[in-house]
């Protein structure tokens, strides 16, 4: 991935956040707030404090992730490194990494990657990359497929991608605001294949995975206490951006 590109992008976020936050900041500074309602609280002590994103440090906590039997992977999972893909999977841009499962059974089996499943990177220097939406994959039988897997970035700081990364499938995560956002992604359409024309993604999905980078970083990255109230706001309004199925 394009190392400035990716600080670009950063700041781009950081400049969106502020300018959000003032905005609503402003809007509800001369109203006295609600109390979080009790469901919420415990969501809003996540923003930006969630093990293993962000800045926070350890490993993605949530429940073991395991292939179907007979599913391995077939050497090692790096990042842009997919010249080779037979196909482009998933969702995402600063995480696209290049997978090879290999189907030992005589039958034809179909991988599901869940929203939510974290693809860990070996080394705090990278990312670690983020399946925001469900996505597929046949494997026929006794063949190895190779594919570009495109997940989202969860910690802004750290290095995109690239050839140097390598990652293995982690955890389906337990953090509640990270589910509720999948959940809430499961309405919209971002899955890459629906933008793939003639070899490349169309605008409308560089300006859709923009968006939901953006999402994301706001639940792990945003780098100052943020009030519920803001957060929602800010978080509302962006996931409005993005198109329905």
């Amino acid at each position: 991935m394009n190392y400035v590109m990716m600080k670009i992008r950063r700041r781009h976020f950081m400049s969106v956040l502020v300018m959000l936050t003032i905005g609503f900041t402003v809007m509800s500074c001369s109203k006295d707030k609600d109390p979080v309602p009790e469901d919420d609280a415990a969501l809003e002590t996540e923003i930006g404090n969630i093990t293993g994103f962000g800045e926070v440090s350890g490993t993605p906590q949530g429940t073991p992730f395991r292939l179907p039997d007979g599913v391995i992977v077939d050497g090692t999972i790096t990042g842009d490194d997919c010249a080779d893909a037979v196909k482009h999977i998933g969702s995402g841009y600063f995480v696209t990494l290049c997978v090879a499962l290999r189907n030992e059974k005589d039958q034809a089996i179909t991988i599901t990657l869940p929203g939510g499943l974290i693809l860990v990177s070996e080394t705090t220097e990278y990312q670690h990359g983020v399946v925001l939406g469900t996505t597929t994959i046949v494997l026929p039988p006794e063949t190895t497929i190779r594919f570009a897997l495109h997940t989202y970035c969860g910690n802004a700081s750290r290095d995109a991608a690239d050839s140097e990364a390598v990652y293995t499938f982690g955890p389906l995560t337990n953090s509640k605001l990270l589910e509720r956002l999948v959940n809430d992604l499961s309405r919209k359409k971002i899955e890459i294949s629906d933008y793939w024309v003639d070899g490349t993604t169309t605008q409308a999905y560089d300006e859709l995975e923009d968006t939901i980078q953006t999402l994301l970083w706001l639940v792990t990255d945003t780098e100052e206490s943020m009030d519920w109230e803001t957060f929602e706001n800010i978080y509302n309004q962006l996931m409005n951006e993005l198109p329905n199925k």
